[in-house]
């Protein structure tokens, strides 16, 4: 037992440096003086393309996350310079040698400021208790309240609270992590987690102080700026749902020394040209790009920056619904064959993403570079999900589908939900004539905006949608818990005791190696049940205006840190 500790040990040491080759950024293009930049002093404005949910604890999106990142402490963080975990709210800590008990001391001094920037409180061990209490309340229903899970008796509370059949009584006050004093705040948990400050260093475990969440209700709880508290490097004082949230300088962060942007906007696009005449037009200072825009700013000598965020892209399939035709496997299947990966990424991203072979992307492995190797490896060398339209096989599965259903090609119902984005939009077109050729499915869209998507998504009313998911931490479970049958992300109804059971024994296994070939059969029951159609692996191309000279990271594990940027003089 101790060998496989140790061993466990050691992998913490690299999941801590997965990324450390990744560096805050220094502006390629400085002194170029093609795109100055926005002309307001101290400030930047950057692209947010989601913006519907700031209650961290309620987030689930990405650009969301990144702003949370921004106005939230969490105990710990990563370093915007080497990707490395860094103490935050917690300025040290310990575990216990067995790895179970985790001991936090909090930095004194810390404040909640509310949207005008005045002081409210002061940020104790209880605010964390009181926040990671919420994470864990079925009433809130948090699509990442697994993060809380982790702790001692949490699982059994939440089965408890949801009224589980049989669950046996649990008091939240028998889960383990208390508050000793006010700067003092012990956890316990269910079982070793190697990567357990990955966890903590995550928006959704932010801290949250009660007696102002009471006062405004949990339902109102960061609905607006005012209905918020901060205790981050920024505060938000302004948010036009849809379209723009401001952010400013907080003073009485502990770091606010070394912060030398006074304000960050977050401006929404939805239509692609819309974004880069923005940015030409000294509108917004970082964007993503285009495949296209990207060949015009390389022929101008303009340099476009890239990275992989570990974001792996894929269809949800809705499977809680036998009347809806996508309930069925074999029609999945089929339509997993007739996608052609290579000519959708030609036609719509004409960048460097790659069709995906499997669907975790951006995990080390243990005797492999990546995880995913391993997994091709275990499958004989092939991917899991072709490339290229396998017609033949799509047309098999078809078969067998049509005889289930008992209708033919042009009787099949599906529709492709999208949330709006010309790039997103193209997308699902791309999808729907790939099916029309390949299967003589006449498959329809809807397109809605981003927060009727998500409602839409996660009540498993739709047939198809496409999203994404990228790593919290680098380890499989990231990716792979999704699609356990309780957990909160997982908005696809699907639900298997194996798969379940094959987790589940995963968070206890010591052994790193039987433990990867765990992670590796539940890729491969994925690919069998299907509840999910992986299409490709994003690599991110992005653009910055030359007022940003240097401090700013796009990294894994966080998409965006733009505390500590630098402008240019």
């Amino acid at each position: 037992m101790k060998n496989r500790l140790l061993a466990w040990l050691l992998c913490l040491a690299m999941l801590l440096t997965i990324g450390a080759v990744a560096v805050a950024e220094t502006n390629p293009n400085a002194g170029l003086g093609y795109y100055p930049g926005t002309a307001e002093k101290g400030s930047i404005a950057v692209e947010c393309s989601t913006m519907s949910v700031m209650n961290p604890i309620k987030m689930t999106y990405n650009t969301e996350l990144g702003i949370a990142r921004h106005t939230q402490d969490c105990l710990v963080k990563l370093s915007s310079v080497d990707n490395q975990i860094v103490p935050a709210a917690a300025e040290s800590w310990e575990s216990s040698e067995d790895g179970l008990t985790w001991t936090f001391k909090l930095r004194e001094g810390m404040k909640w400021v509310n949207s005008k920037g005045e002081v409210v409180g002061d940020v104790t061990a209880k605010d964390f208790v009181f926040g990671w209490r919420e994470l864990l309340n079925p009433a809130n229903a948090c699509e990442y309240y697994a993060f809380a899970a982790v702790f001692k008796n949490a699982q059994a509370y939440y089965d408890y609270a949801s009224g589980v059949p049989g669950a046996p009584e649990v008091s939240i006050e028998d889960v383990g992590f208390k508050a000793v004093d006010d700067y003092t705040l012990v956890c316990e948990l269910e079982n070793v987690l190697p990567y357990f400050l990955q966890y903590v260093k995550f928006e959704v475990m932010s801290p949250i102080y009660e007696p102002f969440y009471t006062e405004v209700g949990a339902d109102n709880y960061g609905t607006s700026p005012d209905t918020m508290l901060y205790c981050g490097p920024f505060y938000m004082t302004d948010w036009v749902l849809e379209n723009k949230i401001t952010t400013v300088k907080n003073p009485y962060w502990w770091d606010a020394a070394n912060v030398e942007l006074e304000k960050i906007d977050w401006i929404k696009y939805t239509d692609t040209n819309a974004k880069m005449n923005a940015f030409q037009g000294g509108e917004v200072d970082l964007i993503d790009v285009t495949g296209d825009q990207r060949q015009m700013f390389t022929a101008e000598g303009f340099k476009v920056s890239n990275y992989v965020g570990g974001y792996s892209f894929y269809f949800y399939c809705t499977q809680d619904d036998p009347a809806r035709d996508i309930s069925n496997k074999n029609l999945r299947k089929a339509i997993s064959y007739a996608l052609d990966r290579e000519q959708l990424i030609d036609t719509v991203f004409k960048n460097d993403s790659e069709p995906s072979p499997t669907f975790s992307l951006g995990i080390s492995g243990v005797n492999t570079e990546t995880f995913s190797e391993a997994v091709i490896a275990a499958n004989g060398g092939e991917r899991l999900y072709p490339a290229n339209a396998d017609v033949e096989k799509a047309q098999e599965y078809l078969a067998l589908a049509l005889e289930e259903l008992g209708k033919t090609a042009d009787q099949i119902d599906i529709t492709l939900m999208v949330s709006e984005g010309t790039q997103n939009e193209l997308y699902n077109q791309v999808v729907q004539e790939q099916l029309r050729k390949n299967l003589g499915i006449e498959a329809k869209i809807e397109v809605l905006t981003i927060t009727e998507a998500r409602a839409r998504r996660n009540a498993h009313n739709y047939d198809m949608f496409a999203g994404g998911w990228g790593p919290d931490y680098n380890d499989p479970m990231t990716d792979l818990d999704l699609w356990t049958t309780t957990n909160g992300n997982n908005h696809t109804g699907y639900s298997s005791k194996k798969y379940d059971a094959l987790i589940a024994l995963a968070m206890v296994e010591t052994d790193m190696v039987e433990r990867e070939q765990i992670f590796v059969k539940c890729e491969k029951l994925l690919a069998e049940d299907m509840p999910i159609v992986p299409i490709y692996w994003r690599h991110e191309d992005y653009v910055v205006s030359e007022k940003m000279a240097e401090g700013y990271a796009r990294l894994p594990f966080q998409s965006y840190n733009l505390i500590y940027t630098k402008l240019a003089k």
